[in-house]
């Protein structure tokens, strides 16, 4: 009876601190607590929670480069950037399963360099849920492109960072996460509640 005792005591001492350290938290992942600077800035100039956060003192713009929505479905995602005279080609790839108001993330794919293969470990998407649609436009300019609010992707101006960014959740209660590559390896993800 005294170990059972002491089982319950450690059981519920534990359990508050295991659910604190999943990447399903968004405090824990919050744009806030991110350390590295650049990659805040960077992430401050296209995301749209931390735009009404930003101290209206910091004027930084980062110069980021868009990479091209080329394909947007309810099943899949496709950005690519690809220059014939530049060693930059880059393809992105999101897959979703499930029904169109309970569809998850089923996985991600990044190829840069024309043939390098981005590992991503499972739990930078896993539980990341998308029940909005694509919601496409064309671009304006002489040559038409696609456009999405609920999804985009950038590389820094000298190309060392890459983001994919993403509006998830349901009408009534949607955030925004972004994950974060820094030379060519996935780094962390970013989640913030709209």
């Amino acid at each position: 009876m005294k170990g059972c005792k002491h089982f319950v005591v450690l059981l519920l001492f534990c359990l508050p601190i295991l659910f604190s350290f999943g990447q399903s938290g968004f405090d824990n992942q919050s744009l806030f607590n991110l350390t590295d600077s650049t990659i805040k800035l960077e992430i401050k100039s296209f995301s749209i929670a931390n735009k009404r956060k930003t101290d209206s003192a910091v004027s930084f713009r980062s110069p980021l480069i868009e990479i091209p929505l080329q394909h947007c479905s309810d099943s899949e995602v496709h950005f690519s950037l690809s220059k014939f005279n530049s060693s930059v080609s880059t393809f992105i790839h999101l897959y979703f399963k499930g029904l169109p108001k309970e569809k998850s993330i089923d996985s991600i794919f990044v190829v840069t360099h024309s043939h390098f293969w981005v590992n991503i470990p499972k739990s930078a998407y896993e539980g990341i849920y998308q029940s909005l649609s694509c919601d496409v436009r064309n671009g304006s300019g002489k040559k038409l492109r696609l456009v999405s609010p609920n999804y985009k992707a950038y590389y820094s101006a000298n190309k060392r960072r890459m983001y994919i960014y993403m509006i998830g959740g349901s009408e009534g209660s949607k955030y925004e996460v972004t994950w974060v590559f820094v030379d060519d390896k996935y780094f962390t993800r970013v989640m913030d509640r709209l």
